[in-house]
C-alpha cells in the first residue's frame, strides 16, 4: 500500500500480523495509517506486507529477495524501516542489498529474539499447526504497558472466539512466516550485521518480551555508527502507545 507522493520514499516492512490475520483492504488501511504517524508527511510511504501463499521453506532470504526485487522495479533506493518481524527482514535487506536502503530504521526489533521470544515463537507454531486459534493470540495477552489495554485486548479476542477462523489466516501459511524467522539462529553469528553501512537507527523499549535490551544493545553495537533510543518501562507495543513521542525520535533521525 502507498501513502502519498513525490520522492525520497520511505518503505515500511510490517510486522507479523501482515501474515498471521487474513488480509482485508480495511485492515491495510488501518495499518497504514498507523504506521504514517510514526514518519513525516510530505514523503510517499509504501507499507509491504509478505507473501500471501509462501511456498514450503519460506526464509527470511526469500522475503529479502522478493523486496529488493520491489525496490529494483518499483521504488528504488529508499529509507527502510521495519517493525518487529519486519525488522529482521529490514536488517537482512541492508547487509545484503545496501544499494537499496539509503537509511534503516529497526522498529521495536533486533537481529535475533530474545529466549522469551523465541519461546513464544515456538509456541505460536505450536498453536498454528493445531488449528488452536485462541492460545495463538493468547501469546500476546500482556504485550500493552497500560493494564486497561491488555484487558480491552482480551476483550476483543474473546468476542472473536466465534469468528477466529474467519479472521485468522490459514495455519500453513501462519506457521510459514513464523518458521522464516524460527528457522534461522541470526544470533548464534551476528557478524553479518557488520555488513551494514547505512544510517541506522534502532527505537526499542526495555520490557519488551520478544527482543530485549541484550538483543538491541548487540544489533547496535555491530552497527557501525548505530543510534539506540530505548524508552524506559515500555513493551513491544512502544509504537502505538507512544506514538507521538516515538514519531519526534524517527523523524528527527530522517
Amino acid at each position: 500500500m502507498k501513502i502519498g507522493s513525490g520522492s525520497d520514499p520511505i518503505v515500511v516492512l510490517n510486522g507479523g500480523q501482515a501474515f498471521v490475520r487474513r488480509p482485508t483492504p480495511a485492515r491495510a488501511q488501518r495499518d497504514a495509517k498507523r504506521i504514517a504517524r510514526l514518519l513525516p508527511s510530505r514523503r510517499p510511504i509504501y507499507v509491504l506486507g509478505y507473501d500471501s501463499n509462501p511456498p514450503p521453506g519460506y526464509s527470511i532470504d526469500m522475503i529479502v529477495n522478493d523486496v529488493s526485487w520491489i525496490l529494483r522495479d518499483e521504488i528504488g533506493s529508499a529509507s527502510v524501516m521495519g517493525i518487529s518481524f519486519g525488522g529482521l527482514v529490514a536488517a537482512r535487506l541492508a547487509a545484503v542489498h545496501p544499494e537499496f536502503v539509503q537509511s534503516l530504521i529497526l522498529m521495536v526489533s533486533a537481529h535475533r529474539f530474545s529466549s522469551e521470544g523465541r519461546r513464544s515463537i515456538d509456541r505460536q507454531i505450536e498453536c498454528a499447526w493445531q488449528g488452536d486459534f485462541e492460545g495463538f493470540l493468547k501469546e500476546f495477552g500482556l504485550v500493552f504497558r497500560r493494564p486497561w489495554l491488555n484487558w480491552l485486548l482480551r476483550l476483543r479476542f474473546r468476542q472473536e472466539r466465534e469468528r477466529l477462523h474467519e479472521t485468522m489466516n490459514d495455519p500453513a501459511i501462519i506457521v510459514r512466516g513464523l518458521h522464516a524467522v524460527a528457522g534461522e539462529d541470526f544470533g548464534s553469528d551476528p557478524s553479518w550485521l557488520q555488513a551494514i553501512r547505512p544510517r541506522t537507527l534502532i527505537v526499542g523499549a526495555t520490557r519488551d518480551p520478544f527482543f530485549d535490551v541484550e538483543a538491541m544493545e548487540e544489533t547496535a553495537r555491530l552497527i557501525a555508527g548505530a543510534q539506540l533510543k530505548l524508552f524506559k518501562g515500555e513493551t513491544h507495543m512502544l509504537p502505538v502507545e507512544r506514538a507521538r513521542d516515538v514519531a519526534k525520535v524517527v523523524r528527527a533521525f530522517l
